[in-house]
């Protein structure tokens, strides 16, 4: 939290906590922070909703023209919302895409920057949603314009875990182009046990990033073509059927028999032979594949 107040310098924001621990661990922190600062809010949910339901929570109860997305282990970089808060001022877009990076477990390596090519400050639509829909799966890179987000429906995109993405695709529909903040504004950590409270359902995640496409595309017809080349974009640039991508998972213990026989085993894209590959993959122990994905990160790659 420190970091947005640091990073927005003099410009004027609120900062809306939905406290989703259901316990304590936060109190002594956010009423510190409460105190000295008057534009800090908190609100402790009385049951978890799980991060999904929690972001739309975040959302609607900010009371700003614009809300940007934010998770608890991820920090603005220096002068990022002041450079956004300052783009939204003559700004109708429906969404700002905040470019970010790749942090290690020591939030001083920076391992890259997302979109790494020179981008424009403003796309169109269509471009943005045929090679860039898969970036705001991380929710740091979204700014939205509140009055849009609220004239949609999270409900036909709960459970695919990225029901923010297929809202924000729903409010692109009456929208041309986006704009676009192209220097990193948000730190995203990726490396670390705790990173990634889906890691254990990774195939879910795939399949829910394809299902929330479809879905899109059903919801909003003459963007079905849009969305279905967004999830072939997705799944290309993650190799979601990929045989290397399934031994990495199995090496972090992120891909089992359960995950194999739920997302795989009746997978109409795969053939026969491929098919039992993942099949062996995710039977074979973790610690004999380590040592084969750390020689591909290492050296062939």
């Amino acid at each position: 939290m420190r970091s947005a107040i640091s990073s927005a310098a003099d410009r004027p924001i609120e900062i809306v906590v939905v406290d989703d621990s259901v316990s304590d661990i936060n109190a002594g922190t956010l009423t510190q922070l409460i105190k000295e600062f008057a534009f800090v809010r908190w609100f402790r949910n009385e049951r978890n909703l799980g991060i999904d339901a929690n972001i739309q929570r975040a959302v609607e109860l900010s009371d700003t023209d614009y809300a940007w997305l934010i998770g608890e282990d991820d920090t603005f970089l220096p002068g990022a919302i002041a450079r956004v808060h300052a783009r939204i001022q003559p700004c109708e877009d429906a969404l700002v895409f905040a470019n970010y990076c790749y942090v290690g477990a020591d939030p001083a390596v920076v391992l890259r920057t997302v979109v790494d090519e020179p981008l424009p400050p403003s796309m169109s639509r269509n471009e943005f949603m045929s090679k860039y829909l898969w970036a705001i799966g991380f929710i740091g890179a979204c700014v939205v314009r509140k009055s849009d987000w609220i004239s949609t429906d999270p409900t036909p995109y709960v459970g695919t875990y990225f029901t923010h993405v297929g809202r924000i695709a729903e409010m692109l529909a009456g929208y041309s182009t986006i704009a676009v903040e192209t220097e990193p504004c948000v730190a995203n950590r990726v490396e670390g046990e705790d990173t990634f409270t889906w890691k254990h359902d990774s195939y879910g995640v795939f399949a829910g990033f394809l299902a929330m496409c479809e879905r899109v595309g059903t919801r909003v017809p003459e963007m079905m073509g849009l969305m279905a080349g967004a999830a072939a974009d997705f799944e290309r640039r993650f190799g979601c059927l990929s045989l290397r991508l399934a031994a990495r998972l199995r090496s972090e213990r992120a891909l089992d028999r359960n995950q194999f026989d739920k997302y795989l085993r009746h997978n109409a894209r795969l053939n026969t032979v491929t098919r039992w590959l993942l099949c062996l993959i995710s039977m074979t122990p973790p610690q004999l594949l380590s040592p084969l994905v750390m020689f591909y990160r290492r050296v062939l790659r």
